[in-house]
């Protein structure tokens, strides 16, 4: 049996050399029916229509063409946005359709979704319609260009790949603010843009006078801020602030907010005068062991003080203390009460005073110089001359010059005298008359003490004398 099938087909083929066969040779008829083949594409499920979302600053639609041939260019987007309506999507088919969508290798992108289900797959019934939303990302910058896919779920192979392109600007930085520092420098400081790939920097702009604006910074900087040295003194400048991407293009955020401040290369005036208003001793000019713990310093301002400039009195004598005030408005008095200087050493005790305003401008320096002498005189000597019906007599040796104060305190009543130790510190002054006889002594008691020039006053010496003349 197998040998006879080999044979027979081994006579049909040697037939077929000569012979031109036809279908009719196979169906049994002269005419053979056509076969035909359907294609199927994304148009039988879907429509698609450009949207009404432009490019910023244009009227350019970002959406063209169809579903077969589209393409999506959201253009220079200054700032992260949502473009809610790319385009849209229609079922044109007879029943529920799924669509879903991939953007690939545009990180400037944050998201793309079907607007009706906030994701990249939408369910449409027949004849239902979606848009297309964008949302481009606060953190990432430059150009992106890639590949959008619009396909029907369940297939592999029924979808459609559109070009897709945006230039997406750094996001705004954060509010400047400027600082007044001294010669007229104006420091500037601002917030970061959240944009953090693809940034390069900063670029900084100046205008004065309602003029234009002039790009200070030559190429774009890192840091968040900036030292503009290039002022005029009391000029007003407006400043904004600008990020840029790397890349190409070079693209630009918006505008900052603004600030605007004026220069200041004008020092206060110096002071004019600084007195001692609590001084001891002789001419009330010392600082001595009764006030140096809380002195009074008065300094007189010039004309052109403002409250805001920070007055300076600085105390140096071995060491330092210093204390501020606020200035006066105008000229003035700006009084220092309290200081203690008790720390600091005896001897020509310097006082000067400086006046700082709010850019850091510094005056010219004031200064004078008064005695600290908190040392007191050595407790003096003292005797006493019994005399006959006259003044009787205290003398003795104390610090030379010192001021010399007698008190009789015994007998009553109590009463006091004063003199003075010459240069060689000798002193001698006539007190009460006592006149006490031998058999009745009078007791007399005198306390002596010695003040010197500055005003510290000595401790006290005793002198208790039987008086019997």
């Amino acid at each position: 049996m197998r040998k006879l099938v080999v044979t027979a087909c081994l006579s049909l083929a040697v037939a077929g050399l000569f012979t031109q066969l036809s279908s009719a040779a196979f169906t049994g008829s002269l005419a053979a029916p056509s076969n035909g083949i359907t294609a199927d594409a994304l148009h039988n499920y879907f429509s698609v229509s450009p949207g009404p979302d432009v490019q910023p600053g244009t009227s350019t639609a970002v959406a063209s063409g169809n579903v077969d041939g589209l393409s999506i260019d959201l253009g220079t987007v200054p700032s992260a946005r949502t473009f809610s309506n790319v385009f849209r999507i229609t079922n044109v088919s007879s029943a529920t359709r799924t669509a879903t969508l991939n953007l690939s290798s545009v990180p400037q992108v944050a998201s793309a979704v079907f607007a009706s289900s906030g994701s990249t797959s939408v369910a449409l019934p027949a004849g239902a319609s979606t848009t297309l939303a964008v949302t481009t990302s606060t953190t990432v910058a430059g150009r992106g260009v890639g590949t959008f896919r619009l396909g029907l779920s369940g297939t592999s192979w029924l979808y459609r790949d559109y070009s897709f392109h945006v230039d997406e600007a750094p996001e705004a930085p954060g509010a400047p603010t400027g600082v007044q520092k001294p010669a007229g420098r104006i420091d500037l400081s601002w917030g970061a843009s959240t944009t953090t790939t693809n940034l390069a920097g900063y670029d900084i702009y100046r205008a004065s006078g309602g003029g234009a604006y002039t790009k200070l910074t030559a190429t774009p900087q890192l840091a968040l801020t900036y030292s503009d040295t290039a002022t005029v003194d009391g000029t007003a400048y407006t400043y904004k602030i600008n990020a840029v991407s790397s890349g190409t293009p070079v693209l630009s955020s918006l505008d900052s907010t603004t600030v605007t401040v004026t220069a200041d290369a004008t020092p206060p005036g110096q002071a004019i005068s600084i007195t001692l208003t609590n001084g001891g001793g002789n001419g009330g000019v010392y600082v001595n062991s009764g006030n140096s713990s809380s002195i009074s310093i008065a300094v007189a301002l010039p004309a052109g003080s403002l409250t805001t400039d920070v007055v300076q009195l600085t105390a140096t004598l071995g060491g330092t203390v210093t204390t501020t005030r606020a200035g006066s408005a105008g000229a003035g008095t700006v009084n220092f009460n309290g200081i203690n200087v008790s720390g600091l050493g005896d001897g020509g005790l310097t006082l000067s005073v400086i006046s700082t305003d709010l850019a850091g401008n510094v005056s010219s320096v004031r200064t004078v110089t008064v005695t600290k002498d908190t040392t007191a005189p050595g407790a003096p000597t003292a005797a006493y001359t019994d005399n006959n019906n006259t003044a009787d007599v205290v003398s003795g040796t104390a610090e030379a010059n010192a001021s010399i104060s007698v008190t009789k305190t015994a007998p009553a009543p109590t009463a006091g005298y004063s003199t003075s130790a010459n240069g060689a510190g000798a002193y001698s002054v006539a007190v009460a008359i006592e006149n006490g006889k031998p058999n009745t002594p009078i007791s007399v008691t005198y306390t002596v003490t010695a003040t010197d020039a500055a005003g510290n006053t000595s401790s006290a010496s005793t002198l208790s004398f039987n008086d019997t003349h």
